[in-house]
């Protein structure tokens, strides 16, 4: 006797993944409106015996302590936190903060890049899980048009932006929510950011 095969059809598919497309963007949303809130809860109430303000105030001392007193650990600080899209860090002049203060070169190159790779893949993984939302956003024609533009013109997008003070970080963001090929991506972001860098280097001990 002939099995019956069991077939998937789309319109089984499709709603389950309706359904969490809906609730990750409500998760984003709420998680959005509650990070506002406390940030704008904590300029009110910053000085409060409230747990949660304690634990801010102790985690911004320790962070701020490293970043401002320019110890090596506080190079990866700098980039793994300043280096995510929702931070704006002057993460050029804190490099030279870096320098000035004498920590071995090198060792801020490294640390440096380090909190860089963990903050960028963050920003692509955000603009990955986006996608889908965006989809929604944009007409398809539009999407598939910017997308075949960033495959045509990403790298030197990339580079440009990484090697340059523009908002490489929003970039990254944005190159998650159209899928831009991830070696790619890491390949002339370093490279942007590595010539940026070792440019700033060159002009602070040579000029």
């Amino acid at each position: 006797m002939k099995k019956k095969s069991v077939g998937f059809k789309e319109d089984r598919i499709f709603p389950y993944d309706r359904f969490g497309k809906i609730l990750f963007g409500v998760v984003i949303i709420l998680l959005g409106i509650f990070i506002i809130l406390l940030i704008i809860s904590y300029f009110f109430l910053k000085d409060s015996d409230i747990f949660i303000f304690i634990l801010m105030n102790a985690m911004i001392k320790y962070f701020s302590s490293h970043i401002m007193g320019a110890t090596l650990l506080g190079a990866f600080y700098t980039t793994a936190i300043g280096g995510f899209f929702l931070f704006t860090i002057p993460l050029e002049v804190l490099f030279v903060k870096f320098l000035r203060a004498g920590r071995p070169v090198l060792f801020i190159f490294i640390l440096y890049f380090l909190g860089l790779i963990i903050s960028f893949t963050l920003n692509y993984l955000v603009g990955l899980k986006l996608a889908s939302l965006s989809k929604k956003l944009v007409s398809p024609k539009k999407f598939y048009k910017i997308k075949g533009a960033l495959n045509r013109w990403g790298a030197l997008t990339i580079f440009l932006f990484n090697a340059t003070p523009l908002p490489a970080q929003l970039l990254a963001v944005v190159l998650g929510v159209f899928r831009y090929n991830k070696t790619r991506f890491y390949v002339f972001f370093l490279l942007g950011q590595l010539v940026k860098y070792a440019v700033i280097s060159i002009i602070y001990y040579f000029f």
